[in-house]
């Protein structure tokens, strides 16, 4: 129950008075009051999304919207009168909250909400501290795991040119727990080290994490999500919807390969034979160490078609790699990051224009009361060889490829049948020429 200042009236003697008061003394001061107003007490309120079951949900304090995350992403800080609340996470759309709350925001204080969810059950770990401390060239920092797969971790910290054997130990933390007490430190770049508990080697080593301002941050050990399973992630929260990442320093990382031409193809790396890949496919995934290599194609008569082109793979990233022909016919690769988020309320899809006689198409996804017209989800004038990633809640849509010529006349290329897109999946949607098309172009959505 939020609360506020109230006043109780005066009688008529003292509103007499006032009048008097006021007339013969031109005052600009009411009486019975204070010269002094009293200043409504401010708190500081942040979100992080560690709830890997969730979409994109909407935060909300009562009636009022501060904020939105998807996993593994934070809320900008906002400003709230200090009070009690209401807090209710909400997807878009929703009849009913993933959770609610009632909470109580103290003066100059920051609150931050840390979302979790186990099995589609949805809760929330809360930390407040001062907004502003006396900080001399130091920094504080609280540690959280919310790593399901390590639910006891021993965290270290050590100088970014010192080793495991000179860190120290920080914290240790139980699945689901945040430190009570934060460590203060030197402001500056360290390593990170996470071990299971008793373990007198690490599991996780995140290089140069960079505390630069005398503050108070935040850092999450989580599960890391998407085409690569199994690695664990770490999240450092400050005041802003930036949330600074950092893998194991020696994570594995991948990628596969989308042939979009009508004829088999043979890929080579570092000059090793890597895959076939028939017409119009989707690879599986090729897992490699973090580094630099050439990446090289093959028709099926060994005519080398692409020579040597730089694949930079990084530590805990998959990639896509498109193959295309460009305007003169020539093979070209476009590499392109693959989203780490979970895929279980939305899907995230890669959408490409391999259409060279075009210089932008449209693309509309329609819902079953949209037109194209209507269609909320859109990606519009997007130029050949170019890509955008698009996030689509869970639904049923139609597809729709439109091209606009400079008369403004607008042509149909192509358009799917409504689809439901699968959890889990990571879909790359392209446009391409196709001679046995109508309109002598297709959509095609691999997964």
């Amino acid at each position: 129950m939020k609360t506020a200042l109230s006043a109780s009236p005066l009688s008529f003697t003292s509103k007499l008075a006032c009048t008097l008061a006021l007339g013969a003394l031109l005052s600009l001061t009411a009486c019975g009051g204070s010269s002094d107003d009293q200043a409504v007490s401010k708190s500081y309120v942040q979100f992080y999304n560690g709830a890997a079951d969730s979409a994109n949900p909407n935060f909300r304090f009562d009636d009022k919207s501060v904020g939105s995350a998807r996993f593994g992403d934070a809320s900008n800080v906002i400003t709230l009168d200090s009070a009690s609340y209401t807090l209710a996470v909400q997807e878009t759309g929703a009849s009913s909250p993933l959770l609610s709350a009632d909470v109580n925001l103290s003066e100059d204080q920051k609150h931050l909400y840390i979302i979790t969810s186990t099995d589609q059950q949805f809760s929330y770990l809360s930390l407040s501290f001062a907004r502003e401390k006396q900080l001399d060239d130091q920094f504080d920092l609280y540690l959280s795991n919310l790593a399901i797969s390590q639910p006891n971790l021993d965290i270290y910290l050590s100088a970014a040119d010192e080793s495991f054997t000179d860190a120290t130990l920080l914290d240790k933390l139980a699945l689901h727990e945040i430190s009570s007490t934060p460590s203060r430190n030197n402001t500056g770049k360290y390593n990170l080290y996470l071990a299971e508990a008793g373990a007198d080697a690490p599991l996780f080593v995140g290089k140069n994490l960079d505390f630069a301002f005398e503050n108070t941050y935040v850092l999450v050990v989580r599960d890391q999500h998407g085409p690569i399973a199994n690695q664990l992630a770490v999240d450092v929260i400050l005041n802003s919807s930036s949330v600074g990442r950092y893998m194991h320093q020696d994570a594995q990382a991948q990628f596969r390969l989308y042939n979009s031409l009508a004829q088999p193809l043979q890929a080579a790396l570092d000059n090793s034979p890597l895959a076939s890949l028939n017409a119009d496919t989707l690879s599986n995934y090729q897992t490699l160490s973090k580094g630099d290599y050439s990446l090289s194609i093959r028709d099926s008569d060994h005519q080398l078609l692409l020579n040597s082109a730089l694949l930079t793979a990084t530590a805990g990233e998959s990639q896509l790699v498109i193959l295309y022909q460009n305007a003169s016919n020539a093979l070209e690769a476009l590499a392109v990051k693959e989203s780490d988020k979970p895929q279980l309320q939305s899907n995230d899809v890669i959408v490409s224009n391999l259409v060279a006689d075009f210089d932008k198409l449209h693309y509309y996804f329609i819902r079953q009361d949209e037109t194209i017209a209507t269609a909320r989800h859109n990606i519009k004038n997007l130029a050949f060889k170019k890509q955008q990633s698009l996030n689509l809640p869970k639904d049923y849509y139609a597809i729709a490829l439109v091209h606009v010529a400079d008369n403004g006349s607008t042509t149909l290329l192509d358009k799917t049948n409504s689809m439901m897109l699968q959890p889990g999946q990571r879909y790359l949607l392209t446009a391409e020429q196709d001679d046995t098309a109508a309109s002598g172009y297709r959509l095609k959505l691999n997964f």
